[in-house]
């Protein structure tokens, strides 16, 4: 309900609304059939006729309107989508033809900056500026402009007919309410809310200050009196007269001064510019000879009034004072909050106003002639380029190693192209190689050598009665119990000849009974592990799918499938991934008896760090033959 509408209504037989209220009218289209379209003048009040001659003369004044109008410019204005509740959802990106109504708005990305521009200088000034397209209705991008008041007219004929006529005395052309989009956009004063109102209008004071101050600097420049002063000398000196017999003496000094004055300004750069001039005059009358001066205390206050002028002005003005009086008590880290918090408090409110108006004069409109729901979708803004922080770079740097952001924000930090950034092929190949490096026995694996590209060999065989070499250690102990020892008193290292086993000699019944006990127990372990690469595999998808960006995608894949639709961006990220995956590994080991933990949660590490990067689902038969290529299984992959 508008600040004016009279009617009573009690609160609690209000209809609850789908969309909050605005209970401030900052926009308006005007269109020739409306009833209200008498209401609009279009024409400057006094107080903004007044300002917009305060802007031409008053450079401090018009710096600051063009501040506000160039942050304006540089922001960017895109289609939001908006719940049922009025809230503000994400930006519409695509091709769609939603998405393009903030592209093709005020005819294109030069257009539209300058329109900005021009919007924040009126919204500063004047409080008001109306938004006109030509052909804005017609589908096309159309020709926009951002005038003022003055510039449009209202025409009401004999035969009852109006008209609204935009342009210069001559040539203005009428306004077809079928094809053309005007729309009114003003910043409410608090107290008439139809009316417009702007920090000028309360500095309005200080600028005159500014100008009177500026004026009298002026005249006291311009003055004679103020510049020279008055030389009064005796009436009885005597002064040669150079051939005048009827010349006074103050005629003749006043001559020779001039004489002197027009030869040192057409001699420039010569002696007779810093040379004295010099007069005989009695010694009796030179006590008496003193130039007087016009000069009032005023002129050596000018300029700390003036410069107290400027601070009020910068004190008024919609934005930090330091942007108008300068930041020299300021390092980067202040200088970098005083530019965000004049963001946040002068420029978002402008630019709020500014989608508002859009919205209800062209948004609404379009989308109802899409067929689309009007109350969905609304214009917004986003400051970003705006708000740059010092080592900006660096700090989305560390939030990409953490996971938090991707190459295209670390691209955009840096001002980089998105044609800069690497491929995905190579990403993964300088990937691999990082794993590579980390563990070399890695390169025995197929897969490993065809990404990063080397020739493929056979791995060396291991000596009879060697055992693989032991993998890195990972700082996991297992905590499990002992292998339980044999009917014979021999743990199960020992019955499938490992060190401490037998004299070494085998007949037929050992060997068979050696390769029972490796299916056996090899069958155990990719029980196990199996099970172990599913748990870890389904808390990295949990938690790859709770990142802002992803919550909510993919509701039909199973946990334990989602990094093969979503990639992980470093080792960093996928160690937190996998953080915590690992507390059944030392309960499998000690089923096995002959395992080291470690040695198992390093194997199984490494096998989901590689589904994680190369987003590949888990098969068991390739879990198999890991186990195998590290030496874990006895049998044979």
């Amino acid at each position: 309900m508008a600040w004016g509408d009279k009617k009573a209504t009690k609160i609690a037989e209000l209809e609850p609304v789908s969309k909050p209220r605005n209970l401030i009218a900052s926009a308006a289209r005007i269109k020739l059939d409306d009833r209200s379209w008498n209401a609009y003048r279009f024409k400057d009040e006094a107080w903004q006729r007044e300002l917009w001659r305060l802007y031409d003369i008053v450079p401090e004044f018009r710096f600051s309107a063009n501040w506000v109008g160039s942050a304006c410019s540089r922001v960017r204005i895109y289609v939001a989508k908006v719940d049922k509740l009025g809230r503000r959802q994400e930006e519409i990106e695509g091709p769609a033809p939603i998405a393009a109504l903030s592209e093709t708005l005020f005819g294109g990305p030069t257009a539209k900056a300058e329109a900005l521009r021009a919007m924040g200088i009126n919204f500063t000034v004047a409080g008001e500026c109306y938004v006109l397209g030509l052909g804005g209705n017609a589908g096309g991008k159309g020709d926009w402009f951002v005038v003022s008041p003055p510039e449009l007219r209202r025409v009401t004929y004999g035969d009852g007919t109006r008209e609204v006529l935009y342009g210069e005395r001559g040539s203005q052309r009428p306004l077809n309410d079928s094809q053309d989009i005007l729309i009114r956009c003003w910043t409410p004063h608090p107290r008439y809310m139809q009316k417009a109102d702007s920090p000028g209008r309360s500095v309005q004071p200080v600028l005159r200050e500014i100008e009177q101050l500026t004026k009298y600097v002026f005249s006291q420049i311009d003055s004679r009196l103020v510049s020279a002063g008055i030389l009064p000398i005796p009436n009885n000196m005597d002064f040669p007269t150079d051939g005048d017999e009827d010349a006074s003496a103050s005629q003749t000094i006043m001559a020779k001064l001039a004489e002197a004055g027009s030869a040192s300004l057409k001699g420039e750069g010569t002696a007779a510019g810093v040379l004295p001039l010099i007069i005989e005059v009695p010694i009796e009358a030179l006590d008496k000879i003193k130039l007087v001066t016009f000069d009032s205390t005023l002129s050596e206050q000018a300029n700390a009034l003036r410069q107290e002028a400027i601070r009020r002005l910068s004190l008024g003005m919609d934005m930090p004072p330091e942007v108008l009086t300068g930041m020299g008590e300021s390092n980067h880290w202040s200088a970098w909050h005083v530019e965000e918090s004049a963001v946040k408090i002068h420029i978002e409110p402008i630019m709020g106003r500014i989608c508002d108006a859009l919205t209800k004069g062209y948004l609404a409109p379009a989308l109802k002639a899409l067929g689309k729901d009007a109350e969905s979708y609304c214009y917004w803004f986003d400051t970003s380029p705006l708000t740059v922080r010092p080592q900006r770079l660096q700090d989305t740097l560390n939030l990409f190693e953490k996971g938090i952001v991707g190459a295209q924000a670390v691209l955009a930090a840096g001002a980089y192209l998105d044609s800069d950034g690497i491929s995905e092929e190579d990403d993964v190949r300088r990937f691999t190689r990082e794993l590579v490096l980390r563990d070399p026995t890695l390169i025995t694996v197929t897969e490993i050598r065809e990404i990063v590209g080397l020739p493929d060999f056979e791995p060396p065989a291991i000596a009879p009665g060697t055992s693989p070499p032991p993998a890195p250690p990972t700082g996991i102990q297992s905590t499990g119990p002992d292998p339980l020892p044999n009917s014979t008193g021999s743990t199960a290292t020992n019955a499938l000849g490992g060190p401490g086993g037998g004299s070494g000699q085998s007949s037929g019944n050992a060997v068979t009974a050696s390769a029972q006990v490796s299916h056996t127990r090899d069958q155990v372990l990719m029980m196990g592990a199996e099970s172990i690469v599913w748990r870890a595999l389904e808390r990295a998808g949990t938690r790859l799918l709770d990142r802002g960006s992803q919550r909510g995608q993919f509701p039909g894949v199973p946990a334990y499938e989602l990094h093969t639709k979503m990639s992980a961006k470093s080792l960093d990220q996928i160690q937190a991934l996998l953080e915590g995956a690992w507390v059944q590994v030392p309960v499998t080991a000690a089923r096995i008896g002959d395992l080291d933990s470690s040695a198992l949660q390093d194997a199984l590490s490494k096998y989901c760090t590689l589904l994680l990067m190369t987003s590949t689902p888990h098969h068991v038969e390739r879990l198999r033959m890991f186990l195998g290529s590290e030496g874990l299984l006895h049998g044979t992959p």
